[in-house]
């Protein structure tokens, strides 16, 4: 079997010859050629690079295109911290102290650094598309919704749970579409990375997630692609929960 075949078992839990390999590889794609984390997020050709490198040295199943949960956030007006040796932080929160999802600009697939997830995404499947499993990772909807509205996310959910929920469902619906893009330009699995919800409450994640990454689920099981959820952090509480989307 083909590494890309023993991951695609795995995926549909299927018996495979020993466990699918897929190292997250982010900014560490960057270190392995040299160069710093803000000269390789911003540029295809380093990206391409990076996971070429990456691929001859750890010989994966699979791997992700592109590791920033930041990039949805940036395209939709909130402006980033730049590290060297991380992903960039999100600074501004354009929901913060409850803002109008009117005010948003519209969500332009072609805006910021989102053309260069594709670009990378396409390349890499014409290079090891074909004996490995490319993942297009997508910013969760809850995570996305804290970079939109900043930390007053957690308290709204108590005050104003109906405002959080209308944030929560419009970035899964910028999830759908960055999921759509990602299959067209070729990735086999979408993993909708959500690391915010390790903060939450069982209850919380059923009422305030579960839908809400359900939809991007459904988008990708219409395609007849394979989808994961990525959640880091302490995420133990709600594992029941995430094993039900």
């Amino acid at each position: 079997m083909t590494g890309k075949e023993i991951l695609f078992t795995a995926l549909k839990n299927g018996l495979t010859p020993r466990p699918a390999w897929v190292p997250f590889v982010g900014v560490h794609g960057g270190r392995l050629i040299g160069v710093k984390a803000s000269e390789y997020l911003r540029s295809a050709d380093l990206i391409v690079k990076g996971l070429s490198e990456a691929t001859a040295r750890y010989d994966p199943d699979g791997l992700p295109m592109l590791f920033d949960l930041q990039v949805e956030a940036e395209a939709m007006g909130c402006s980033l911290v730049w590290a060297d040796e991380t992903p960039p932080s999100v600074r501004t929160h354009p929901l913060e102290g409850g803002g109008s999802l009117a005010n948003l600009p519209p969500f332009d697939l072609a805006t910021g650094r989102l053309p260069l997830a594709f670009e990378v995404t396409r390349r890499m499947r014409e290079t090891v598309g074909d004996r490995i499993g490319l993942y297009g990772l997508v910013c969760g909807p809850f995570t996305l919704a804290m970079h939109l509205m900043g930390n007053d996310l957690f308290m709204q959910m108590y005050d104003h749970p109906d405002y959080v929920k209308a944030v929560v469902g419009y970035s899964a619906s910028i999830g759908c579409k960055m999921a759509q893009a990602y299959m067209d330009a070729g990735a086999d699995v979408i993993a909708v990375v959500d690391p915010m919800t390790s903060q939450i409450s069982a209850e919380h994640f059923s009422g305030f997630v579960a839908p809400y990454v359900n939809q991007i689920f459904d988008v990708v099981r219409q395609r007849g692609r394979f989808s994961s959820l990525f959640v880091c952090g302490e995420a133990s509480r709600n594992l029941a929960q995430m094993s039900e989307t």
